[in-house]
């Protein structure tokens, strides 16, 4: 039967104003999925209307509207609904808010924070999508009882065996999503337009040097360390002159943090290494360009956007054998994989991934749309289509006050 209006959506997500406490900032900032969702949304304002919802603990200034389709709503949470109370405070808000939208259905991003929990008790059908595996994260951290990862963890498991759809970024995620919800579709992360803006021309560079890209928050599973004295070892065995560029915000691992920011000065000093906390997406996007090799050897990864924003701009990648990362491997001709646990293969592969034919790999040789925003965001709203059609299960109750 066809809809008199468009669907009415919900998307649960984090304002990073939040998250990195930059409440002067006049615009919402999202995780990179999520915007280029939001990019691809907004191609389709016949057919959806998105409702971007945001519990803070701080008021935000904020647009009404982020595109033509796509409202945007921050719900001020007091700080004892949050972590401490399982999140009630932002269930119950965003639960009036959905209801006061009255949505067709609701969409959690993550089980990082409290969009997840928030989705599921909507009141509404639901979904997740699964950016990062928290019960795998807090595995490979080793997280103590009652620690963060940990307890997300548990919220992780909660959740997605209550939510009515779970998009599954990789194959990876779907293995470890299944036991728990048979309900699960392979949904890759899309990757945000400008990636997708023509290639440079290839030039001789007058610095034949080879030009390393690492980038990830500076923490113990991601390994920039390890890479870090991976490369040391490599230089001092007579590999080609290179320079390596690390980009990625410090995370709050201090004693790891202090090893590598140590490392790091010496290499710097050596005159082959630096290092930028952030970059925006156009100086990540010219810095791809500007590289030969994306290395990327996290302990954990569930889909590795990163490694698809570097295939889309055709650069070669000595990727981890872990988590998503190996599903690229059977779409792209330029990736090297490498056992994350092992640092001596990595310059191996490094000189493997050197040998893989011209310096770029050409879009026509591989599948690059699947990441579009525009591509993804049909595939979701397909099957938001379908979800919203499952009326027939009651929703969730609500937590107990």
């Amino acid at each position: 039967m066809s809809r008199s209006r468009p669907l009415k959506v919900g998307i649960l997500t984090t304002d990073n104003r939040f998250h990195f406490k930059e409440y002067q900032k006049p615009e919402p900032s999202f995780g990179t999925a999520v915007a280029a969702l939001f990019q691809g949304l907004a191609q389709f304002p016949s057919e959806i209307e998105v409702h971007v919802i945001s519990a803070t603990q701080e008021p935000l200034a904020s647009p009404v509207r982020l595109a033509s389709n796509i409202y945007y709503h921050s719900l001020l949470v007091p700080k004892l609904g949050w972590l401490r109370t399982a999140y009630q405070g932002c269930i119950r808000a965003v639960r009036a808010k959905v209801r006061e939208l009255d949505l067709d259905l609701v969409h959690g991003q993550g089980t990082e924070r409290d969009c997840a929990v928030e989705a599921v008790f909507s009141g509404r059908p639901n979904l997740l999508t699964l950016h990062g595996n928290m019960r795998a994260v807090a595995r490979a951290l080793h997280a103590p009882p009652f620690s963060y990862h940990w307890f997300h963890a548990l919220l992780e498991s909660f959740a997605v065996r209550r939510t009515g759809m779970v998009f599954c970024n990789s194959f990876y995620t779907e293995s470890l999503v299944r036991p728990l919800n048979s309900r699960v579709v392979l949904m890759p992360n899309p990757v945000r337009e400008i990636f997708f803006s023509p290639l440079p021309a290839t030039a001789p560079r007058p610095d034949p040097q080879l030009r390393l890209l690492v980038v990830g928050l500076i923490c113990s599973y991601k390994q920039p360390l390890e890479v870090l004295r991976a490369l040391r070892r490599w230089r001092e065995q007579g590999a080609p002159r290179f320079q390596c560029r690390w980009i990625g915000a410090l995370s709050g691992e201090m004693g790891y943090v202090r090893s590598f920011a140590a490392e790091l000065e010496a290499a710097k000093n050596a005159g082959w290494a630096d290092h930028l906390v952030s970059v925006d997406e156009k100086e990540l996007r010219d810095l791809m360009d500007a590289s030969d090799v994306l290395v990327h050897v996290p302990k954990e990864e569930a889909f590795g956007l990163v490694v698809a924003e570097a295939m889309v701009r055709g650069l070669k990648v000595v990727g981890a054998r872990a988590g998503g990362i190996p599903d690229f491997a059977k779409l792209y001709p330029g990736i090297v994989l490498v056992d994350p646990h092992k640092p001596s293969e990595w310059s191996q592969g490094l000189e493997s991934a050197l040998r893989i034919g011209p310096t770029r790999i050409a879009r026509q040789d591989w599948n690059f749309l699947k990441f579009h925003p525009r591509e993804v965001a049909q595939q979701h709203i397909r099957h938001y289509h379908e979800l919203s059609r499952r009326r027939e299960s009651p929703p969730s109750t609500l937590p107990p006050r």
